[in-house]
């Protein structure tokens, strides 16, 4: 009975004399953006697409959440869809496969999103994320998408898709 007593008083006071590490921030960064598909290509080749720079806004965003660059821990996708914006009604019926590729000034291009094996009659394709830390991505002032579509069928219009992305941050406390 002692012996149980002095277990607990010394795991207690061990526990006790730990510093507590600061709770660390989590929160979402929203993006949009959206690229063209223009109709006419061939089939079963991959096709690039490309976005326009999408600025970060990071530092500002960091700031709101009290945080900052240095104190990022990891950003990962958490979601990512795509919506054909134009014409109305379109479906993802054309694809194939889809490989979304992002970059930044400095840094290399990776492959963070997909989607294979695209079912028909989909107005909305959510895309399966890669899990990979794309923190000195979103760091930087801006970056850009590049969309690998592989097609199954002949697209007869062209297209406008809306590719909108959550990320998910993890960081230190200014405090």
């Amino acid at each position: 009975m002692m012996k149980n007593i002095v277990l607990a008083l010394v795991i207690l006071s061990f526990f006790s004399g730990c510093k507590k590490d600061s709770i660390g921030i989590r929160f979402n960064m929203d993006y949009t953006t959206s690229f063209d598909i223009k109709s006419g290509n061939i089939l079963s080749l991959p096709l690039d697409f490309f976005t326009p720079d999408i600025t970060t806004n990071s530092e500002t965003q960091f700031s709101e959440n009290d945080t900052r660059k240095d104190k990022i821990q990891e950003i990962k996708l958490t979601s990512l869809s795509l919506d054909i914006t134009n014409p109305d009604n379109a479906t993802f019926d054309f694809l194939k496969h889809v490989y979304l590729y992002i970059n930044a000034d400095g840094l290399e291009e990776i492959r963070y999103a997909f989607k294979e094996n695209i079912a028909d009659g989909l107005l909305i394709l959510n895309l399966d994320t890669e899990g990979v830390d794309l923190s000195e991505y979103i760091k930087k002032d801006k970056f850009s998408l590049r969309a690998e579509c592989v097609q199954d069928k002949t697209l007869d219009k062209d297209l406008t898709v809306k590719a909108d992305m959550v990320f998910a941050v993890k960081a230190n406390p200014l405090k």
